[in-house]
C-alpha cells in the first residue's frame, strides 16, 4: 500500500504546513511554532546526502505524501520517529506498514542491533503499533508519561 522514499523539494511546503499543525505535533511532540527560515534549514540538513546519521522517508500512498518516518543513527542503534501527517491517512494500517519497511531497513539494510523510540503513554494507537511491530516497553521518561520502547534485530 504504501513505499517509503527520500523526500523531494516538493515536499517541503507539506511538513511545514505539518510541524505548524498543533494537534498533529502533540500526538508524539511537544508543540513549539516552527518559522519557514528554521524549516527550511531543517529540511537542508535531513536531505543532505553525504549525511549517514539520518534517514528520513517520505511515506507514500499512490504517490502522494501520506507521513514521514526517519531513524536517527548513533553507532549500530537508532530512534525511530514517524508522523502520518494526512489525516485522511490515520487509522488506516499505514503506519504499521511504514514501520515494519523502516525495520527491514534498519536490520538487513543497515545492520543495526537496535531500534528505540519515544511514545506518550496516552497514545494508545502508537503503542499498539509498536507493539505489532516487535517493540517491547523498556522503561519511562517525565514520571511515566512517555514510554521508551526497543526492538532487538534478530
Amino acid at each position: 500500500m504504501i513505499t517509503l522514499e527520500p523526500l523531494r523539494d516538493e515536499d517541503s511546503d507539506t511538513l511545514f504546513a505539518w510541524i505548524n499543525d498543533r494537534e498533529l505535533v502533540e500526538q508524539s511532540a511537544t508543540f513549539r511554532p516552527v518559522s519557514r527560515a528554521e524549516h527550511d534549514a531543517w529540511f537542508r540538513r535531513v536531505t543532505d546526502p553525504a549525511r549517514d546519521d539520518v534517514l528520513i522517508c517520505a511515506i507514500r500512498e499512490d504517490g502522494r505524501l501520506v507521513g514521514t518516518c526517519q531513524l536517527l543513527v548513533d553507532g549500530d542503534e537508532a530512534e525511530l520517529r514517524i508522523r502520518i501527517g494526512a489525516a485522511d491517512a490515520r487509522g488506516r494500517g499505514l503506519g504499521t506498514e511504514a514501520v515494519r519497511a523502516l525495520l527491514r531497513v534498519a536490520f538487513e539494510e543497515r545492520g543495526l542491533r537496535r531500534v528505540w523510540l519515544q511514545v506518550f503513554a496516552h497514545n494508545a494507537r502508537a503503542i499498539r503499533v509498536y507493539e505489532k511491530t516487535g517493540f517491547r516497553r523498556c522503561g519511562e521518561l517525565a514520571g511515566g508519561r512517555t514510554l521508551l520502547m526497543e526492538r532487538l534485530a534478530g
